[in-house]
């Protein structure tokens, strides 16, 4: 699937709407991947307790949205409980494959999106999607929120081998469609995961979801929220290159990879792409600074393009096909004695 650009909007609640949809598309983004939804009531009526909080740099508590658009994005983490949108997924899906077919008109694109409660139900949320005339459908097996939330409500996929049984059956639901698998941030295993997802017949594996924290409050001395939450933000990104790097080398490099959680400026989106990642997906710097904040990205990546004369395709894995271990660097005797205080050496 050709994008116009690298810059994907992310499910979330900005795009939980037909207006939020249309407001990333005009931002300039490459496609939307619409707020997701699932079978289960219970998922849905956890919107209804849903809550949100910036965090700054000292994990101090502030806010994530139009009061804080003058922050600095790269110094704040999103902190949150979400639900899932409360639509009827049918409905849902036949709103935004009516965008998606307006879009599709300017080169972009509207994914319906699910976040992973049964296989059952993940492969009639699939037909749903085909059926609605959607081209890209996105199956999170990965969503932070599942060990909060109630039982039955969101699951998470670890285990390899039921990845790939289960995305094998929503692929014989989505033929036709792109299907991109989004893996969480949860499992120190996302290269095996991927393959998994590869072997089941998914065209593309987005990686990772957030992870799942708990902030004490120093003021209150409650935790922030009175809950865990899903933490996400630009100290991830590192993290997601590494992952995204080794996942590069267990699934070919022919294979699609997607970048989320950490990318605030079009240099982080350089940097995903150098690690692996051919598109990222990103939403909280609209949580932070509104849609503008998409079409900041998109310029900075295209003045850094520019400079260097490049195009991005000639980004993408060239620091992850370079990583070594640490038996292939060189030596360096007594090089820790630059990094410790001099008393340490008598």
């Amino acid at each position: 699937m050709d994008l116009r650009n690298p810059v994907i909007c992310a499910s979330g609640e900005p795009v939980m709407t037909e207006a939020g949809i249309c407001a990333a598309l005009h931002a300039g983004v490459a496609g939307v991947i619409a707020k997701s939804v699932n079978e289960r009531a219970e998922a849905a009526a956890q919107l209804d307790c849903a809550d949100y909080i910036g965090l700054d740099a000292a994990s101090v508590p502030t806010t994530p949205n139009t009061a804080s658009r003058h922050a600095s994005p790269s110094n704040l983490s999103l902190f949150n409980r979400s639900g899932l949108a409360q639509r009827d997924a049918s409905e849902w899906f036949a709103a935004i494959a009516e965008i998606d077919r307006d879009a599709a008109r300017d080169g972009q694109f509207v994914a319906a999106s699910i976040v992973l409660a049964g296989a059952d139900g993940a492969v009639s949320l699939a037909a749903a999607a085909r059926q609605a005339g959607l081209r890209v459908f996105e199956l999170n097996v990965g969503a932070p929120h599942a060990a909060e939330a109630t039982p039955g409500a969101i699951a998470q996929e670890t285990d390899p081998a039921r990845l790939t049984d289960l995305v094998a059956r929503v692929r014989k639901a989505t033929v036709g469609m792109q299907l991109w698998v989004k893996l969480t941030g949860l499992s120190s295993n996302l290269p095996a995961l991927a393959v998994a997802a590869k072997q089941g017949g998914a065209d593309a594996v987005c990686m990772m979801g957030r992870f799942m924290a708990m902030v004490p409050d120093l003021e209150t001395f409650a935790p922030v929220l009175g809950t865990s939450a899903a933490y996400g933000g630009g100290w991830a990104l590192p993290i997601v290159c590494r992952f995204l790097a080794l996942s590069r080398r267990a699934v070919g490099q022919g294979f699609p990879l997607l970048g989320t959680n950490g990318v605030r400026s079009g240099g982080d989106v350089a940097r995903m792409a150098l690690a692996g990642a051919s598109a990222t997906e990103l939403c909280s710097v609209v949580m932070h600074e509104g849609f503008d904040g998409l079409t900041r990205v998109i310029a900075e990546l295209n003045s850094l393009l520019a400079a260097r004369g490049m195009c991005f395709d000639a980004l993408v894995g060239r620091a992850a096909d370079t990583l070594q271990g640490y038996g292939e660097r060189p030596q360096t005797p007594g090089r820790w004695r630059d990094f410790v205080p001099p008393e340490t050496l008598g």
